[in-house]
């Protein structure tokens, strides 16, 4: 008997949840019913039986991605040394290099201070409640370090964890909740306006005098401080920059951040060429790594035709050909810090603490004086 189509759907998404990307992105209802050539209504028969097998999750305005919440997490170590503190690590589930190098380095330094690391990972849907339940039902945690990206806590999750017993750091932070914070909250972020500077100025040093600004992250007050620092600091050098030469779009914190590099280098385009830019300054450089291609796809070789720059520092861009240039911060002072902070060590004056980038320069920008 040939099976119906909604289960050659159910069997479809089954297989495509399986795959890593499936945590941020898997195919629309739209792309379903053209591979499957069916209705609305049998696509949704089929998500929601998935959904209700809590094998999939739908978002309202993000669409559909692998469902995480119902996997526990064990961590396969040697049993803690009794009579030793622990600090708690709460961090988003989410498939990026310095994550992974922000967890080995707190995990370091927080043996390095003769604690064990409580290690949390958390989803789009875990409640502020289970991590606050979990530190609270451990007689032995020291502390408490977030990373939760371009998630904005609210005043009610800041009130929350105001009311620990302990010290609260939020590493990485891309808010900064001057506002209002919590006696024993701190925020670590890197620093916005040293980052957007700099980009600012090897391009102008290469001789850059048409720069455009592709915003392929989620906005926050991070962004919003980078672009404005950006901004500033090419008019300060004598450099026309306008809102016509600002691409960006709606960008939710768990959507694929390199989709949308691409998705804006090619809907811009057109402007691009009309404005006759000679340079990008992508927010992040895994979005200026993708349109290295996208660029090419479209006509403009990098760096012969157009130069590129992001910010962010990854293994393997001094592998590539171009080299990327980027703009970075010092993770590793970053995640000492919200170790000592979070124990005690340290204690800061500010509550919140900006840590400076260093520029790394490749070949993915063009000199344009030698050719003057």
């Amino acid at each position: 008997m040939a099976q119906l189509k909604y289960e050659q759907i159910k069997s479809y998404l089954q297989a495509e949840a399986v795959k890593p990307e499936s945590a941020t992105r898997m195919p629309t209802v739209r792309e379903l019913m053209r591979r499957f050539n069916v209705s609305l209504v049998t696509v949704n028969r089929a998500l929601s039986e998935l959904e209700h097998a809590k094998v999939i999750v739908r978002r309202q305005g993000a669409g559909i991605v692998a469902a995480q919440s119902s996997r526990e997490v064990a961590r396969l170590e040697a049993e803690p040394e009794s009579g030793r503190k622990c600090l708690a690590f709460a961090y988003n589930d989410y498939p990026d290099e310095n994550i992974w190098n922000t967890i080995h380095m707190i995990a370091q330094y927080t043996r390095q201070h003769g604690c064990n690391l409580l290690d949390c990972k958390i989803y789009p849907d875990t409640p502020t409640e289970t991590i606050l339940n979990l530190v609270q039902s451990r007689t032995d945690c020291a502390g408490l370090v977030l990373l939760f990206g371009s998630d904005r806590m609210d005043r009610e999750q800041l009130e929350a964890l105001g009311r620990l017993p302990m010290r609260v750091v939020a590493v990485d932070s891309m808010f900064f909740y001057s506002d209002f914070l919590p006696d024993n909250v701190y925020v670590l972020s890197p620093d916005g306006a040293d980052c957007a500077e700099k980009m600012a100025e090897v391009l102008v040093r290469r001789g850059h005098r048409r720069i455009g600004y592709i915003r392929n992250e989620p906005r926050s007050e991070y962004t919003d401080l980078h672009l404005k620092a950006f901004g500033a600091a090419l008019k300060r050098a004598g450099v026309e920059f306008g809102p016509e030469q600002i691409f960006s779009a709606t960008i939710r914190s768990w959507e694929n951040a390199l989709d949308a590099a691409i998705a804006q280098t090619r809907g811009s385009i057109d402007a691009i060429r009309r404005l006759g830019l000679t340079a990008l300054a992508y927010k992040s450089s895994g979005g200026a790594l993708v349109a290295i291609r996208a660029l090419r796809e479209l006509g403009l070789k990098v760096p012969e035709d157009i130069s590129v720059i992001g910010e962010g520092e990854r293994s393997l861009y001094r592998y590539l050909d171009p080299g990327l240039t980027v703009v970075t911060p010092d993770y590793q002072a970053m995640s000492c810090a919200a170790v000592e902070i979070a124990l005690g060590c340290r204690t800061p004056t500010k509550h919140n603490i900006f840590f400076p980038h260093r520029l790394i320069e490749r070949e993915s920008i063009k000199d344009l004086n030698r050719i003057k």
